[in-house]
This record gives structure tokens, C-alpha cells and sequence, in this order.
């Protein structure tokens, strides 16, 4: 079938293609359906994976309120619906409950909207299509508002998402991975089979659809604090409505991720690393080796920047001993990240939202996301 794929076919043998080696049609047949499998499956894996401690992401708030945001990574301009899955519980009546997802690519937006009703440990889940905008785009923000029935309360235990492969087989014609003027050009695999011709065309489009496919993001870290929690059933702060808002020093060396850096990354001539951070105001930190800073227009203004991550490549693994080349990204122990980052020398009085200057609410990190490639 045209622009099919197997999951279950294996992988072509590299040793097959090499100079003086017969070339049989399993050859080419594999790479097509690795190809044709890799564009319509790869890195379709968590973009939001996210867990909270008993009574620490809970609110009665009667009307949708924005309890967390999350930056992530576009699959391709292809993989245009994604999945959200929440495992929760209410508390009280236990009716009126819902939540809403908005993705937003660029100010265009779709919605989803879970309703919750069970008073026991339960899943909600629901997806949403998007129809990208036109343009170059490889990013996406996740807003997430909870509202509430009367007298009742939510309590979110872990939040996932996730966009869904492409099913078998790809629609025909070109795919755009982020650039609207790049593509990746599935294979008809009955074109790759016996006594079919091996021509220089099938050549070129997999050298192509290698390169195009190796600037996929995926999503390494993802963290988003919680806002607006409230909560009259356990009103004391040991009880319920205690989340942590803001990245503080306790977060050094302990929120963190381990990309996968091979030699040559840092040849590569594409974005291939970067780190999203939402903050209230300027903020000055050092992550992954590298001081960074974010400079905004008020002290309380809320924003997103981004910043492109390079590496030093003679730095040695970080993984014991298995001589593979991750490295721990995270914020380091420095004392930039001790002065500026929330601790108890560099508290904030007010819990966000709203955002409030001096030393309420500003100069914090409220939200982060690495993605690479």
C-alpha cells in the first residue's frame, strides 16, 4: 500500500549497501518503511509528564481559572492532534467539574475541555485537533484551567500529553516537519519491492528524509508550577494548597534531564537544543553551565524566552561509568542561581497569581521546558 508502514518489519542491515555487496530489495523495501515509520511515529512520547503530591494541586475555584502552562514540542506540521490524560479526584459534590486544555501554535488555538466527576482516584482524557497556521512553527503553549461545581473541589495527581502517530499509511503528498518549505516525501513501498526499479530519485528523497527527520524535538524536561491553588476542605497549609510556584534554589542539581549529546552535536547546523522559561520580571541563572538571562519590559510582566544551549564538548559523561556522552542539564550550584533563585534568604511574599512587583511576586521563574533534538 502506498506510504504504508510495519511496525513490525526490522531494521535494514548498513552492512548491505556497502561497496561490492549485491543489493537486494529488502534493502530498500526496510529503509521505506523505517522512513515512512519514523516520520509518522517519532517522538510522538510525552511532551507533558508531571506529577503532584496528595492535596498539593487542588482548587475550588468556581469559574475557569489558569492553574499551570506548559511549553512543548511540536512532532511535525502533520501530528496535528494531541491527547491529554489527568488522573485526579474531586472532593466534596463532586459535580461541575471540569478542565480545559488550550494548545496555542502562533494565537491559534484549540481546546479541550475534561469533565470530572468521580470523588475517587480516577482518569480523564480528551483530545484536540489543530489546524496549524501558516508558517514555520516547531513550538506550542498548554494552558491548563480547572473550574469547579459548587462545593465541590479538584485534586490533579499527575497531568500527560502527548500527540498521536500518523496512522498507517500517510496520507500522500509531501510533509512539513517545521518548515514550510522543507519536507520529508514518504515512500510508496511497493515501489521498493522485487523487480521494481532502484532509482537515483529514491536515493536522494532518503538522504533528505534522514536530514529533515533528525531536526525533530522532543521533550527532555517539562515543568510548570502550580498557580491559583485554593482550597476550603483543607484549608491549612500542611493540608492543601501548598505547591510550589517557583523555581528556588532546592531545585539545583535536582530538577534536571540527561540528553543524549554524540560527537558532532555540536556541528550540527540546525536549532538542536534550547531551554523555554516562563518568568515574572528579569531574571538572572545559570543553567547547564551557561549564564543566562531574561530581560523584560516590567517587573511584572509574564513571558517566554528562549535561549539556544551549547556544550562543551571535552566535558566527561555524567552517567557513572557508561561512557555514553549524556550530561546533566539543570540548574547548577552557583552563586548566581543561591542570590537569585526563591530560597528562604530571597523569599517572595505573595503567591503568583497576580504578578506583583518587588519582592511579591517578580523576578522568578515560573515555568520551564528543554527540548532537543
Amino acid at each position: 500500500m502506498s506510504n504504508s508502514y510495519n511496525a513490525t518489519t526490522i531494521l535494514a542491515d548498513p552492512a548491505s549497501t556497502v561497496a561490492g555487496r549485491q543489493v537486494t530489495f529488502s534493502t530498500p523495501e526496510r529503509m521505506a518503511n523505517g522512513v515512512n515509520f519514523a516520520f509518522a511515529t517519532g517522538n510522538c512520547e510525552n511532551v507533558i509528564s508531571q506529577a503532584f503530591a496528595d492535596r498539593c494541586f487542588i482548587t475550588s475555584a468556581s469559574s475557569y481559572t489558569e492553574m499551570a502552562e506548559w511549553r512543548v514540542p511540536l512532532v511535525s506540521l502533520d501530528h496535528d492532534e494531541i491527547e491529554y490524560i489527568v488522573n485526579y479526584r474531586t472532593h466534596g459534590s463532586g459535580s461541575g467539574c471540569n478542565i480545559r486544555f488550550t494548545l496555542d501554535v502562533n494565537g491559534t488555538t484549540v481546546t479541550s475541555i475534561l469533565a470530572l466527576s468521580s470523588t475517587t482516584n480516577a482518569f480523564a482524557n480528551n483530545n484536540g485537533v489543530i489546524v496549524f497556521p501558516a508558517g514555520n512553527h516547531y513550538y506550542a503553549t498548554v494552558t491548563m484551567e480547572i473550574e469547579t461545581g459548587s462545593g465541590a473541589e479538584v485534586e490533579i495527581f499527575s497531568v500527560m500529553a502527548y500527540f498521536k502517530r500518523i496512522a498507517s499509511p500517510i496520507p500522500a503528498g509531501q510533509k512539513n516537519q517545521y518548515n514550510a518549505s522543507s519536507f520529508v516525501t514518504p515512500f510508496g513501498t511497493t515501489r521498493a519491492t522485487v523487480n521494481n526499479a532502484f532509482t537515483s530519485r529514491f536515493a536522494h528523497n532518503m538522504i533528505d528524509n534522514i536530514g529533515e527527520l533528525r531536526k525533530r524535538f522532543r521533550s527532555l524536561l517539562s515543568w510548570s508550577g502550580v498557580y491559583s491553588t485554593s482550597s476550603t476542605l483543607y484549608p491549612n497549609a500542611e493540608d492543601a494548597a501548598s505547591s510550589q510556584i517557583y523555581i528556588g534554589v532546592g531545585d539545583i542539581n535536582s530538577l534536571f534531564a540527561y540528553p543524549l549529546l554524540p560527537s558532532g552535536f555540536e556541528n550540527l547546523s540546525f536549532d538542536k537544543l534550547e531551554l523555554h522559561v516562563k518568568a515574572i520580571g528579569d531574571v538572572d541563572f545559570t543553567f547547564f553551565g551557561q549564564s543566562l538571562s531574561i530581560n523584560q519590559a516590567s517587573s511584572t510582566t509574564i513571558g517566554w524566552s528562549v535561549f539556544d544551549l551549547e556544550i562543551d564538548s571535552a566535558q566527561l559523561s555524567t552517567v557513572g561509568d557508561t561512557r555514553l556522552p549524556y550530561y546533566q542539564a539543570t540548574f547548577d550550584a552557583t552563586n548566581e542561581n543561591q542570590d537569585n533563585l526563591v530560597s528562604l534568604a530571597n523569599a517572595r511574599s505573595q503567591r503568583y497569581p497576580p504578578a506583583a512587583s518587588g519582592t511579591a511576586t517578580a523576578n522568578t521563574i515560573i515555568a520551564l521546558t528543554l527540548i532537543g533534538v
